[in-house]
């Protein structure tokens, strides 16, 4: 007699429609500081409203706050720079969230400098195994969502 697989507890209540207990991490890769405005802050509020009217827990980042290291390798104070903030972002918010929205400008047809930045520290974990001997973001969703916007350089030269 075959043996019935065992189906993970977060995936049994999101296949029955329930969401509640998945958590969301937001990092606005937008170039603006904290507190001034981002668009793309904006827009993500949008997909967070419908997230949390489902029941996820949500929340947000902008990656431009933090001190994070340039570099492809999960700490980067091991390779000679002074500080580096991504591991602790690593440990604290985005392996423990179920999903992971990248949200950041458009410049010219390209992704911010943070967004490059982010991605290639979330790439410099991805050799990382979990507890069960997978890689790290194995049963992770990953959704990338891009705000369009014009440099002033752009603004520029399509006036002309």
């Amino acid at each position: 007699m075959a043996q019935k697989k065992k189906t993970h507890p977060k995936v049994a209540k999101v296949s029955a429609g329930d969401f509640s207990g998945l958590t969301a991490l937001f990092i606005n890769c937008t170039l603006k500081k904290s507190p001034e405005v981002s668009n793309t802050e904006g827009l993500a509020q949008t997909s967070m409203n419908i997230m949390k009217k489902h029941g996820i827990h949500v929340e947000l980042i902008r990656a431009v706050d933090y001190d994070i290291a340039t570099g492809v390798y999960p700490d980067m104070r091991e390779h000679g720079w002074k500080t580096d903030e991504w591991p602790n972002i690593y440990d604290t918010k985005v392996m423990p969230a179920d999903i992971l929205i990248l949200t950041g400008p458009i410049w010219l047809g390209d992704n911010s400098s943070i967004m490059k930045k982010t991605i290639e520290r979330l790439y410099g974990n991805s050799s990382l195994l979990n507890k069960h001997g997978q890689y790290a973001y194995y049963g992770k969703v990953d959704i990338s969502h891009r705000d369009l916007h014009q440099s002033h350089e752009s603004s520029y030269w399509t006036k002309r």
